[in-house]
């Protein structure tokens, strides 16, 4: 009887145990359901978040690829919503900039560019499109295109350099970032400005440049500072001339234009952000003002101050004053060396 007893006592633990397990296997399971829910509703809501992509119409790892990640990264904030660039070269940034003109003008599709594409390159190359048909949304930096020579070359400042050239018209050869790009037009128009006759040698981009001045294939460096401050600092290279009107900070050696009374021939190295037209004015107000704030950032402004880039604001008619302004006096340069669409 006791062993009956006790049989069924067991009996009846066990199956209350398993009861018990039961309830407990079902709680877990809803917890984890819930926990998947969340987990996905949480995906679906960053999956619903709006993206903005900046075209950069160059390659990974180039000057502007790197600005616009670096200032990308410091408009998120501001924009309220994720950043990320998109890479579209070719065709001197014509097809990049092309494939924004052509998008969606809902303000998630824009072009963090440099100023080539938009100024110089549609002179030489065949764009599909116009200064009419894009958004100049906000001017952002601008920097010089430098003249520099060995430090053995026969002149040792700017105006001695232009007496260089002028006594000796086409001994001399120029590197520039490309035929028909801003460093070839903003050189050609310098150059033409002084009646000074100098050979042009064009290359694919600064790095390529600088080998060759270096290496005394061609006897000026015409670029960008950051490749060539290097050489400076070593005293392989002295740059005595900028593309500026007035003295680069980074380079105070350097004569600004003023220096030589032709202020007015000024082309300098910019980056901006461009919108497709149409995009509306409450949109293209927040893009401007989210990329206004990033400039301001730590971050930006040590990164400016290393590139020798001078943080320079424009915005609405003054930017596209500047921008036609630009595009006119190099494309008259253009049509000087015989340059058209390709």
């Amino acid at each position: 009887m006791l062993k009956s007893m006790t049989s069924n006592a067991r009996s009846t633990v066990c199956r209350v145990r398993r009861a018990g397990g039961t309830a407990a296997v079902a709680a877990l399971a809803a917890i984890q359901a819930a926990g998947w829910l969340a987990a996905s509703v949480s995906v679906s809501v960053a999956l619903a978040q709006p993206v903005t992509r900046v075209v950069v119409p160059a390659p990974v790892g180039g000057g502007t690829d790197v600005f616009f990640r670096l200032v990308g990264k410091e408009a998120e904030p501001f924009l309220k919503n994720q950043l990320i660039v998109a890479n579209v070269g070719g065709a001197g940034g014509t097809i990049g900039v092309g494939q924004v003109v052509n998008a969606r003008p809902d303000g998630l599709t824009l072009a963090g560019v440099w100023s080539s594409p938009l100024t110089a390159s549609p002179h030489s190359m065949k764009a599909s499109y116009t200064v009419d048909d894009y958004v100049p949304v906000i001017h952002l930096s601008q920097a010089p295109y430098v003249f520099c020579v060995l430090a053995d070359f026969p002149a040792r400042d700017g105006r001695a350099l232009i007496e260089e050239l002028r006594r000796n018209p086409d001994r001399y050869t120029y590197g520039n970032d490309g035929l028909g790009g801003t460093g070839h037009l903003a050189a050609a128009r310098i150059f033409r400005a002084l009646d000074v006759k100098v050979r042009d040698v064009p290359f694919k981009g600064a790095g390529e440049t600088l080998t060759n001045f270096l290496g005394g294939h061609v006897s000026i460096y015409v670029g960008s500072i950051p490749p060539v401050m290097p050489a400076v600092k070593s005293g392989k290279a002295r740059c005595l001339l900028s593309s500026a009107a007035d003295r680069s900070a980074a380079m105070p050696d350097a004569l600004g234009l003023r220096d030589l009374g032709i202020a007015a021939e000024q082309t300098m190295l910019w980056r901006a952000i461009l919108a497709p037209k149409g995009t509306p004015p409450a949109v293209l107000s927040h893009i401007e003002q989210a990329f206004e704030a990033a400039m301001n950032t730590p971050a930006t402004r040590r990164y400016c101050e290393d590139a020798g880039e001078q943080i320079m604001i424009l915005k609405g008619e003054p930017l596209r004053a500047m921008l036609r302004a630009e595009y006119d006096a190099l494309g008259a340069v253009a049509r000087s060396l015989k340059l058209g669409p390709q």
